[in-house]
């Protein structure tokens, strides 16, 4: 079989080639194309040294040195190329403690995680497939190279990688990995929070988000982190959705029915997410445990905790909860207000109010925490009646409220 592969991918595999070595596509770029997916990344493996690499290529950086990775720029475009490699051993259960150069393609296949990742391919020797990688991918399953314990015992993080490719691709765990990975559970406490966020982003937004139900069942959760270990087991009942790239729109999705809502900041902050995730999803789980807005003044009260943004965020989770199917006409006849308010850029933050702070100290308002306050009073007031936000007519309400006496 053929692999279509990109120009320059082509030109530095041609290059390693002419110059005496072996250069081949490898890992999850081979699997998608077999996949007939798009590969996002192109990683090439071959048996030149470093040293040996950059006397080929004009431009590189040294990206990885010690574990043999040179990347080569070629059109402002950068390839990671990496020497083949042997594994030491991995003492803290994630990172080998040094590696050994090999001259032997079979030596690097057999240290990868998995036999749908253990694929090299180069137009001259077609596809080198030790592990019977193709066919786990035609019988849609994630199996270990060779001892799952072992693959586990070296980094503990690939017990979560292969519930994330089951996420995305639909496959099942191949029952001898998936007894591997209810065994090694507790190693997954090893694995920082960052690189165990990562996997869990890129499992709530699989195409076949459901079988996060892995990771309850093998016993990963308990090992995530304390806070997330309270998660019950109904939460793991997700189904897929296309909610786009936000990583706060799934975990708003998963963790929507939790029965603390501090509990969502402190289970995302355990896991060292990102300030914009953590806040988002903790706004958006509360926004939806509102009621749903009745009129277009209710609409103003939601953008007024939301924004635009976040609101329509809210409406495209709403759209794609089964759990609202009965009142979706509901939720398109909210769709409409949110337009219209659009249209006639209704205010619902004291920035778009038609006056400042700067007019109110004009009209004799001292400064000082009453300026604030006069504000968030007349938001108030034209949240309800949109009209009035124009400036006489707030100056007139300020007038009338807290100039009388004067």
């Amino acid at each position: 079989m053929t692999i279509n592969l990109p120009k320059n991918v082509e030109k530095i595999i041609e290059m390693l080639e002419e110059s005496g070595f072996e250069g081949f596509a490898v890992g999850g770029c081979v699997r998608d194309s077999l996949l007939q997916k798009t590969p996002t990344d192109w990683d090439i493996t071959t048996n030149a040294l470093p040293s040996e690499m950059k006397k080929i290529f004009k431009k590189t950086f040294d990206t990885g040195i010690a574990h043999g990775t040179i990347t080569v720029l070629m059109d402002s475009v950068g390839y990671e190329l990496t020497t083949y490699r042997i594994d030491g051993n991995y003492s803290d259960g994630r990172h080998p403690d040094n590696v050994f150069f090999s001259k032997n393609l079979s030596e690097d296949l057999c240290r990868r995680d998995f036999t749908i990742n253990a694929m090299a391919y180069s137009h001259k020797r077609g596809i080198v497939d030790l592990y019977s990688g193709r066919e786990d991918l035609e019988r849609g399953i994630i199996r270990a190279v060779g001892d799952a314990k072992k693959r586990f015992d070296e980094d503990a993080l690939r017990m979560l990688r292969a519930v994330r490719f089951s996420a995305q691709l639909g496959f099942e765990i191949e029952k001898d990995t998936f007894v591997a990975i209810t065994e090694k559970a507790s190693l997954l406490s090893k694995v920082s929070k960052e690189r165990i966020f990562v996997e869990l982003n890129k499992t709530l937004s699989g195409d076949f988000a459901h079988n996060i139900k892995f990771i309850y069942s093998s016993g990963l959760y308990k090992y995530i982190g304390k806070e997330f270990a309270g998660i019950k087991e109904e939460f793991y009942n997700f189904y897929p959705r296309k909610l786009g790239n936000k990583k706060h729109m799934y975990w708003t999705v998963f963790l929507k029915n939790i029965e603390d809502i501090n509990s969502v900041k402190k289970i995302l902050s355990e896991l060292k997410s990102d300030n914009a995730t953590k806040i988002n999803t903790d706004l958006l789980i509360k926004e939806l445990r509102l009621p749903l807005p009745k009129n277009v003044e209710d609409i103003r009260w939601s953008l007024h905790r939301l924004g635009y943004e976040l609101f329509e965020d809210y409406l495209k989770i709403c759209k794609t909860d089964k759990d609202n199917e009965n009142i979706l006409k509901d939720i398109y006849e909210i769709e409409d207000g949110y337009k219209k308010i659009r249209e006639k850029n209704h205010a619902f933050e004291i920035s778009m109010l038609d006056i400042t702070g700067r007019d109110l100290m004009y009209m004799g308002i001292q400064k000082g925490p009453e300026i604030g306050e006069i504000l968030e009073y007349l938001l108030k007031k034209v949240i309800k009646s949109p009209k009035l936000n124009n400036k006489n007519s707030l100056m007139a309400l300020v007038k009338e409220k807290f100039l009388r006496k004067g």
